[in-house]
């Protein structure tokens, strides 16, 4: 496998003056966000003023990228997020990241740009519900466990998809720009391993109630703005244009990824008629997915889809736009959709028959948050649960999808905390669609 170096491009800050010979002291980072064949995006965290370098520098031929744009957003302590862009990389050329900014230890940032062609293998993790604590909430929470990452960055594939509570909002997190800023600052500073697993491949994330507000926040949430502002202000995606929300789409070769906000236009749960994407979204979300011309169509959402259970946050309180949305695939036989969810802190897979049409959903939870106890999944329990796929104990996805171009097949596996395969469930590219 291929990789990239960044060594972060040189940006002067224009209200620097020329006499400062200092540079700013890098507190997050570099964590690489959306990848395509020719370009990528770079995340860091800074604090202070003065000049710094920020590089491309391509491992082939040693040519170096700058970025064509940047995108800042910032604290009232003097701590800076920032989003750099970068275009004209190479497709399937290597590149790592290094700097000038002021730094006691960097983790070894690299990536591989996209090869465009058809089909080609792909490996990719993904999960949810990655609680890590500091200061006074570790005596609360102990069940949070970052040894889980170290095992992760170690398993080197593509990329990683995060389901949302990606973090946790907690106490007074969720009252206030500059703490929510802060909590995120927190879990991506504080621990070196963490740090290590996100500069280990590209990420793309989405988000959910603890990472969006408070515990089953949804449209109401006072502070929506805010919180938007601070999660594109941390994650790298591409998001899609004049849209305000946090969903958006990506591709590898023949697979693609519908990554969906489950939180802006959420109604409370009881009214089975109310919006749980809402109707922008979901015509976004039917008009890409007719159009897709991918065999696998990743639809990734926070809570699961299939299950009717109403135990818990669900699709299934939302019937009248879930099933709508389910038969608007099968009624244009939109071939290859398989569904990626997390949120409820046990890990299965669900498998539905939807008038013809076999559905499968891979939830994933939780990574480092602490498990729903055995005992407590009566409640949750779920008949349309793959048999031998039910996992009580953190973990994290993986996906693997093989085959030559006409006959590919997904391979979904789940691993615990110290890298041991718990289950694993093959897909034929040709089963996935209406009978």
């Amino acid at each position: 496998m291929n990789y990239c170096v960044y060594a972060l491009v040189f940006l002067i800050i224009p209200e620097i003056a020329f006499s400062q010979t200092t540079s700013p002291t890098l507190t997050a980072g570099p964590l690489v966000g959306s990848v395509t064949t020719t370009a990528a995006k770079v995340w860091i965290s800074y604090k202070g003023v003065g000049p710094y370098s920020v590089t491309l520098v391509d491992t082939v031929d040693k040519t170096i990228s700058n970025p064509i744009a940047s995108h800042k957003t910032a604290d009232k302590y003097g701590d800076t997020s920032l989003i750099l862009d970068y275009t004209g990389l190479k497709a399937g050329h290597s590149y790592r990241v290094s700097h000038t900014l002021n730094a006691k230890w960097t983790p070894d940032c690299k990536f591989t740009t996209q090869i465009d062609v058809p089909v080609k293998d792909l490996d990719f993790l993904f999960g949810s519900c990655a609680l890590l604590t500091t200061g006074f909430w570790r005596a609360f929470f102990p069940g949070a466990d970052i040894r889980i990452y170290r095992r992760m960055a170690k398993t080197q594939t593509n990329f990683m998809v995060w389901l949302g509570d990606n973090l946790y909002y907690l106490g007074k997190d969720y009252k206030s720009y500059d703490n929510m800023f802060l909590r995120n600052l927190e879990v991506r500073s504080k621990f070196s391993l963490m740090k290590k697993f996100l500069a280990a491949q590209p990420n793309y994330a989405i988000w959910d109630d603890h990472d969006y507000g408070w515990n089953d926040a949804d449209k109401n949430f006072p502070l929506k703005d805010t919180a938007l502002k601070v999660f594109r202000g941390f994650w790298p995606n591409t998001y899609e244009d004049n849209v305000k929300q946090t969903y958006f789409t990506f591709r590898y070769n023949d697979a693609e990824f519908f990554m969906t906000d489950g939180r802006w236009w959420r109604n409370p749960p009881g009214d089975t008629t109310g919006d749980f994407l809402g109707p922008e979204q979901i015509k976004w979300l039917k008009e890409k997915l007719l159009k897709s011309n991918a065999t696998f169509k990743f639809i990734c959402m926070g809570s699961q889809i299939l299950n009717d259970n109403n135990h818990g946050e669900s699709y299934a309180h939302y019937p009248k736009e879930r099933n709508d949305l389910l038969n608007y695939i099968v009624d244009n036989n939109i071939k290859g959709v398989i569904f990626l969810t997390g949120d409820k802190h046990y890990t299965e897979l669900s498998k539905r028959d939807w008038r013809g049409y076999p559905f499968y959903d891979f939830t994933s939870s939780p990574i480092s948050s602490p498990v729903l106890p055995r005992k407590g999944l009566k409640p949750y329990r779920n008949p349309l649960s793959v048999k031998g796929t039910v996992v009580y104990r953190k973990n994290y996805g993986r996906i693997k999808i093989t085959g030559p171009e006409g006959n590919r097949s997904i391979r979904l596996e789940t691993y615990g905390k110290g890298g041991k395969l718990k289950w694993n469930y093959t897909i034929k590219s040709e089963e996935l669609s209406r009978k």
